[in-house]
């Protein structure tokens, strides 16, 4: 039961984040706070795909694992390619690019509630949650003005729920053998999908210092919490 539950914690982060994106007071300062919370977002993601990259090099002879970086490359390659030829407006395009990366992230909280202790997960899905918050914002914003407040919360909440989904999914499914065998897989498709939106984040961050300073403080957040 607790791991239902907290599998839904980073989805009360995309929540607070789409309010944001309807808050009349906040939407005269968005460009400003943006950039910040993006920046604020990247440092968060590239301290887990620091974490990931250890936990890789732990089944680093494990065919499976290559398996899943090369898929986790090609997934995000091909869903750029997908989202620059469909047509949609730009506003959709920034919901349906939420609700793919969300997907990774969320077979991340599925192996890390399997693999490791509670308080362990807690860090890795409280961090998660933070970054979820300028996701849920860069969706529901931009729909205020075409579609109204209600439509836009509704899609900045919906861009998070592949996340509590995709997390159930993994560890309802590790009494069984066959997740066992598909956890460096899902190691390796995590670490190379996050890796690339980190990537894309970083080049279009104008507050470079935020991201290092966040990563840090990330990591140390995590440290603490993984020591009790």
């Amino acid at each position: 039961m607790v791991k239902y539950i907290l599998s839904f914690i980073p989805l009360v982060g995309t929540s607070i984040g789409s309010a944001l994106g309807i808050w009349n007071n906040f939407k005269g300062k968005f460009k400003k706070e943006e950039d910040f919370l993006v920046a604020v977002a990247t440092g968060i993601l590239g301290c887990i795909t620091f974490d990931l990259f250890f936990e890789s090099l732990e089944n680093i002879r494990n065919l499976r694992l290559f398996i899943g970086i090369v898929i986790g490359f090609l997934f995000i390659f091909l869903m750029n390619i997908f989202a620059h030829h469909i047509t949609i407006s730009k506003k959709s395009k920034l919901f349906w690019a939420m609700l793919i990366h969300n997907i990774p992230e969320g077979i991340l909280i599925g192996i890390s509630l399997v693999d490791t202790s509670i308080i362990k997960s807690l860090s890795l899905i409280l961090s998660i949650s933070l970054q979820n918050i300028p996701d849920g914002l860069v969706v529901s914003l931009p729909l205020v003005s075409v579609k109204g407040k209600k439509y836009a919360l509704l899609m900045g909440v919906l861009s998070g729920i592949v996340e509590p989904i995709a997390a159930i999914l993994i560890f309802s499914a590790s009494n069984s053998n066959f997740i066992s065998i598909l956890e460096p897989f899902l190691i390796g498709f995590s670490f190379s999908s996050i890796l690339m939106i980190f990537l894309e984040l970083f080049k279009e961050c104008k507050h470079l210092k935020t991201i290092g300073v966040t990563a840090i403080l990330t990591y140390l957040f995590s440290t603490v919490l993984t020591a009790f």
